[in-house]
């Protein structure tokens, strides 16, 4: 249930970015909280490869939470 909200954040987070209907670092907190949750689902089920795209996602996000804070 929980990796579902998961992809259900980043989904709204890419279409608040696609319609622009919020704040660019709103969308990447979004993301950032979508990442972070599926990179522990992926840490607990030792997905090793989906773990280590989820951890560069979530660097990509907090990079985009710095650049438009």
């Amino acid at each position: 249930m929980i990796k579902w909200a998961s992809v259900l954040l980043t989904i709204l987070a890419a279409l608040t970015i696609s319609l622009k209907l919020c704040e660019m670092v709103t969308s990447y907190i979004l993301f950032l909280v979508g990442h972070t949750i599926m990179s522990l689902i992926m840490l607990k089920q030792k997905e090793w490869s989906l773990l280590t795209m989820n951890m560069v996602w979530v660097m990509i996000d907090l990079l985009g939470v710095i650049k438009w804070s």
